[in-house]
């Protein structure tokens, strides 16, 4: 018990099972009375009321504790209706509960209470209880060594500011029935009261069965309505006999990996079943709420575990639950039910679902009524088993200033109309295109999106996804608006699973609008990418096609420099509030060197932070693995391509270590000069807020976190400098000095210069035409007035270059401006290896200056011009920057013996405006080409112009019956 006597919180803890004044204690349908002396607590505040699941039976489901303060003679009454239970609800034994006035508990002769859908007062209170309380998901890995394992009972303290929630067992884990063995995560919810800002955690077992020890390698606690997700390291042993010998620990969250979102609300929903035959079901329920402008709940499933599937949903029931979803904002525009279609009886009328929520300043509720009276089943009505459905009304109760309550009743204005679309696919007409598996779509509109649906039954035919046939489904769905994107799946069951779509219509019947969606893709484990889903955008559709971009900086992607491996950084989004800042952003090279030390290596994740001018600092700036690898290995040398705002001239590079457990194991860092290749990944969140200082550092998340920071690199393009820092020192509590933070200054570190590169937007347009997109490896050169860049790769990445599309994405370019040309190259590989090139823009995002290239053609050996290279004059301000010319090139091959050749010969001629790049000798005047003796001409016309020549290369494939070509 919790009270309040003087202003100074009190909590007073009593065990009651041998108080009881009945004999049988705590059966069904029994009130059980109970007398405590204790200190006095003053007004009663809230209980913590448990019991240690002991004993045949120990599920215990709790109606309400009232208690008396026999000195004051005021009753508390604390309502319950939970289960303290391993096997229902939530799987906690333990509860904390509010007092109530005791309208709630005590109502009047004339009103009726319990069950599903009566007036029972505590039904009111469900969803305020929940508010005022914090739902915990806490999660548990268990070391992957030997032994790690344990059979004790265990148990976990969360404390807050305010309070702790006291010991809490652990029995109910959502995700193994046989807890707590060797590499094991856990799942557990721990339901309190507030406690404030969550800063420690206990965790610990009672060292009983047969293998108590106990290896925890972390401990993460979500709370969705906070909108935080801490993790807790531990890395360490609770046994006996290892380590300490402690079987209690003391974790403390590590603020560098806490991931902040949206905070969840809660939810009242009542779904009612109709009276009608076989209305029941014993299918497994879920919900999806939208507000405006699409946003939208995930999908929740109602029920935790079977048994709430055969107690809710029956005939002419109402079954009730508080959950907690993401926010969709003040207006409900719709909501989505639907059910798995399992269990005996899984068909399901549902005659209407009331949402009630907290109104935002949380002085009353509002209460949606959703209309249904639809069968969700596959052999009733139209066989559907998801319905979506729009409100009616909304009944809001406020509380006046006065006390009164105000009620308000109201129809909702301007519903969104429910509407049937006709959605028809055209399977390709090549071999192998029909299939078999079970194919679902999605579709978005800018008012929201239809959720996923199974492509079952088709309106004309019998035999669906055929190859050249088209089939037509009809999907009801609240109106979507204006669609723009689908997404098509299949699940490659059944023999002939591969897929190719042609392309797919869908129609409003109800205001008549059509959408085209071009596809020509395979869906196949087998063919061009190997994926099984797709996303295609409607033909006419101009946004963003995206769908992760939130920020320019998410258009980073390519730099121009020789290549390197792909490097996908990690979205983890941190405590940032007090590193948001404003500026340009542009590239870092980031390199460290591991060191041969034998505790050198290390699993922890690392950042820097960036020291500029007037010692402005930024926020951490994360170097995440490249896929596939666990950290930074011994002697490895890893290389990092960030983004940050430009802070001027770099002055100092603090060097940092944090984390609780962060000096058990080395970290070394040693030297590197090489910054290759670039594949830059879309930026965090951090990443694009602020850079003023460059820190190095990590997380500490595991005992393996100290560091030896031997030497760091840090290169910025855009002015041109690379700083090679030699540090030679640790960054660990238990090594040399013991300090975990340093800062470097840049005078000391050794400066090289590197060319000075320039930010550009590239825009790319594949034409519309049929085919026109490719999985060809696309590369390309541009040519400028101060010289050339060398050769790099567009990669295709989020569906890159296809058909009717443009894709924008940050280029790094060498300062050779004003553009003269670009040549475009592919290599012809792939299942589609031709690609119909439009257009491609670059702008300088420095001073916004223009330049486009034009082609408009095919780049392919079978149509168009039937070649892989084109090159494309530069146009600015409508001006194009280099004429067009046709050169004619003569070959003598000389007069001695064996002088001619069979081989494919080439040439690449040299000008004061670049190079033609590698020109075939193909067609000569002579039909017998490269004899001796002989004199061959060849014209390429449409070329453009070199300018002066200065030199020319030669050479022949060596292939043929007579290579040899000594003399031209």
């Amino acid at each position: 018990m919790n009270g309040e006597c003087d202003v100074v919180p009190y909590e007073y803890t009593t065990y009651i099972n041998e108080m009881a004044l009945n004999h049988l204690k705590l059966c069904e349908h029994t009130t059980d009375t109970f007398t405590i002396y204790a200190i006095d607590l003053g007004s009663l505040t809230k209980i913590r009321i448990r019991h240690d699941n002991t004993g045949n039976r120990p599920g215990w489901f709790l109606d309400r504790v009232d208690i008396t303060d026999m000195n004051n003679e005021i009753t508390y009454y604390f309502p319950c209706q939970r289960w303290l239970a391993v096997e229902e609800d939530d799987g906690q034994l333990s509860r904390e509960l509010l007092p109530v006035d005791e309208s709630y508990v005590l109502p009047s002769e004339d009103e009726e209470g319990g069950g599903h859908g009566d007036n029972n007062p505590l039904d009111n209170l469900a969803l305020e209880q929940k508010d005022k309380s914090t739902t915990f998901s806490v999660t548990i890995k268990t070391g992957d060594k030997k032994n790690a394992g344990t059979d004790a009972n265990v148990f976990i303290t969360l404390f807050g500011t305010q309070d702790d929630n006291g010991i809490t067992l652990l029995k109910s884990s959502k995700t193994n029935s046989d807890k707590f063995e060797r590499d094991s995560i856990e799942i557990f919810t721990v339901e309190t009261l507030d406690l404030g800002d969550l800063w420690k955690v206990r965790i610990g077992h009672d060292n009983t069965g047969k293998a108590p020890g106990w290896f925890v390698d972390w401990v993460e606690v979500d709370a969705p309505s906070l909108g935080k997700c801490m993790t807790f390291p531990c890395g360490r042993w609770l046994a006996k006999n290892e380590d300490d010998g402690a079987i209690v620990r003391d974790l403390f969250h590590a603020e560098l990996q806490t991931r902040l979102y949206t905070p969840f609300v809660p939810y009242e929903i009542t779904l009612y079943t109709s009276d009608v035959f076989a209305a029941g079901t014993d299918a497994n329920i879920f919900i999806v709420i939208y507000g405006c402008d699409a946003v939208c709940t995930r999908q929740k499933f109602l029920c935790t575990n079977k048994r709430e599937q055969k107690l809710f949903f029956e005939r002419k029931s109402a079954s009730r639950f508080i959950v907690e979803l993401e926010d969709v904002g003040e207006i409900i525009e719709k909501i989505r039910i639907g059910h798995d279609n399992t269990g005996i009886n899984p068909g399901w009328h549902c005659s209407h679902v009331d949402i009630r929520r907290l109104l935002p300043d949380k002085d009353g509720t509002e209460t949606l009524t959703f209309p249904c009276d639809r069968w969700l089943a596959t052999s009733e009505d139209d066989k559907k088993t998801i319905r979506e459905l729009v409100p009616y009304d909304i009944f809001t109760e406020k509380y006046m200033k006065d006390g009164s309550l105000r009620q308000v009743y109201k129809e909702v204005e301007e519903p969104l109309d429910i509407v049937l679309y006709s959605v028809q696919i055209f399977t390709g007409n090549i071999p192998g295109a029909g299939t078999d598996a079970r194919v679902y779509i999605t579709i978005y509109g800018d008012l929201g999106d239809t959720g996923e649906r199974y492509l079952g039954k088709s309106e004309n035919r019998m035999n669906k996804f055929e190859r050249g046939t088209a089939d037509t489904f009809i999907i009801e769905a609240a109106d979507l608006g204006v669609i723009y994107k689908i997404k098509l799946r299949h699940d490659n069951t059944k023999w002939c699973a591969d897929w190719y779509v042609e392309k797919v219509e869908i129609w409003n019947d109800t205001n008549e609008d059509e959408f085209l969606f071009l596809c020509g893709r395979w869906l196949s484990l087998k063919k061009e990418d190997g994926r099984l889903e797709r996303l295609f955008y409607e033909k006419e559709y101009t946004g963003d096609r995206s769908s992760n971009c939130s920020s320019p900086a998410d258009f980073w992607e390519i730099a121009l420099s020789s290549k390197m491996a792909d490097v996908d950084i990690a979205t983890v989004t941190g405590p940032m509030a007090d590193y948001v800042q404003d500026g340009p952003v542009i590239p870092y090279y980031v390199s460290v060197t591991t060191g041969k030390h034998k505790d050198a290596a290390t699993d922890s994740r690392a950042f820097i932070l960036l020291i500029g001018e007037d010692d402005e600092r930024s926020n951490r700036i994360w170097l995440d693995y490249p896929q596939g690898k666990r950290g930074f290995s011994c002697g490895s040398v890893e290389e990092f391509y960030v983004g940050g705002l430009d802070v001027g001239i770099i002055k100092k590079i603090e060097v940092l270590t944090l984390g609780p457990n962060d000096g058990d194991c080395p970290w070394v860092v040693k030297e590197t000069e090489r910054f290759s290749g670039h594949e830059c990944p879309a930026y965090q969140e951090e990443t694009l807020r602020g850079w003023c200082t460059s820190q190095l550092g990590h997380d500490g998340a595991s005992p393996e976190s100290c560091w030896l920071v031997e030497e760091l690199c840090l290169a910025v393009p855009t002015q041109g400098t690379k700083y090679i820092l030699r540090c030679n020192c640790w960054l660990a509590k238990d090594r040399g000095d013991g300090v975990t933070s340093r800062v470097f200054d840049l005078l000391d570190a050794m400066v090289v210069n590197i060319g000075v590169k320039v930010l550009y937007e590239m825009t790319v347009w594949t034409g519309d035409v049929v085919g026109g997109g490719t999985d060809s490896n696309i590369f390309m050169t541009l040519y400028g007035i101060n010289g050339s860049t060398e050769e790099v790769k567009l990669d295709k990445k989020k569906a890159r270059f296809e058909r009717e599309q443009n894709d924008t994405f940050i280029m790094e370019i060498l300062d050779i401006a004003p553009f003269t040309k670009m040549r475009i190259r592919i290599d012809g590989m792939g299942s589609r290896p031709e690609w119909f090139l439009e257009r491609i823009l670059l702008k300088n995002m420095n001073t916004g200056d223009l330049t486009m290239f034009y082609y408009g053609d095919w780049l392919s050996l079978r149509k168009g011009k039937k070649t892989l290279v084109c090159e494309m004059c530069a146009v600015i301000d409508g001006e194009e920057m280099m004429e067009w010319t046709s050169y004619t090139v003569s070959v003598k091959t000389s007069d001695i013996l064996g002088a001619g050749t069979d081989a494919n010969v080439f040439i690449i001629i040299f000008g004061e405006n670049g190079d033609s790049g590698t020109l075939a000798l193909k067609q000569s005047a002579n039909w017998n080409k490269f004899e001796r003796n002989n004199t061959d001409t060849f014209t390429f016309t449409d070329m453009l112009s070199l300018g002066h020549l200065c030199k020319l290369r030669v050479w022949h494939d060596n292939k043929g019956s007579y290579c040899l070509m000594p003399g031209c």
